[in-house]
């Protein structure tokens, strides 16, 4: 049985991998993803808007013996257009460093659990990139020398997260944290606005990477495709072609349960 967290946080990560029509020739297929960046240091700093780091904090209720353990996810360019690979670094249980060696890219992630007292635990993670690239380099080098689609997953086990929403005296930098289980014992820093708890809908087709639109238009988008716009996405990437062949085989009945549902709230 898939675990809902991983099935969200894998959606996630593949946010803007690829955009309808899902042609590698097409403009707005030009870079990986437009979500949770963390770019070189270099280009970053030309850039007041952008940042070659991440940072997360929030706040834990543990009890006696609880661990604290992290996992960060992201993409790495590895091809033209928005061609990736997805890697993944494991921190914890408890304060821990790591590096991330994935040539070319170069950086950092450290877990920080920070005791308060009586008061509940201060949980961080912080995330850099320290790959070097020329001060006078396009966005396109940066983009293939950036983490792309960053995620964080804080897991506590003995104890349960207060939501960041509400959280004071926390500090997030270039992420959103919620809560991510209906336990409270997972924080999900993620790459765009959600709320506590979010989910997938049980109706979903599973991930079309493109959410700037409604999942039923763009299954019925998917069926307009022509031969010609095929045939271009069958010689790219496999996570490509797998989502297309998968959408094409939705029924009308699949469509329809697509197309809303109202569900009553206590």
């Amino acid at each position: 049985m898939t675990d809902p967290l991983e099935e969200l946080v894998g959606s996630l990560v593949h946010e803007g991998y690829a955009l309808y029509p899902y042609t590698p020739g097409a403009t707005k297929n030009a870079t990986p993803t437009p979500f949770g960046i963390v770019y070189p240091p270099a280009y970053a700093a030309g850039h007041p808007a952008l940042h070659d780091h991440l940072r997360v904090e929030c706040l834990a209720l543990a009890e006696p013996g609880a661990r604290v353990s992290a996992e960060m996810r992201f993409l790495q360019s590895a091809g033209p257009r928005h061609e990736a690979a997805e890697r993944r670094l494991s921190l914890g249980p408890g304060p821990s460093r790591a590096p991330i060696a994935s040539p070319p890219l170069e950086g950092r992630a450290e877990l920080a659990v920070e005791p308060s007292g009586a008061g509940p635990l201060k949980v961080r993670v912080r995330v850099e990139n320290a790959t070097a690239i020329a001060p006078d380099a396009d966005r396109a080098e940066a983009l293939r020398h950036a983490l792309l689609s960053t995620h964080v997953v804080l897991r506590i086990a003995g104890g349960r997260f207060v939501s960041p929403l509400d959280a004071t005296g926390c500090e997030n930098v270039n992420t959103w944290p919620v809560l991510a289980t209906p336990e409270d014992d997972a924080v999900l820093a993620a790459a765009i606005v959600l709320p506590d708890h979010p989910e997938i809908a049980p109706e979903s087709r599973g991930s079309l990477f493109d959410a700037t639109e409604i999942e039923e238009a763009l299954l019925l988008h998917v069926h307009t495709l022509s031969d010609a716009e095929r045939e271009q996405i069958a010689d790219q990437d496999p996570a490509v072609r797998e989502m297309i062949a998968r959408a094409a085989a939705a029924t009308p009945e699949d469509l329809m349960r697509l197309h809303g549902r109202l569900r009553m709230e206590p």
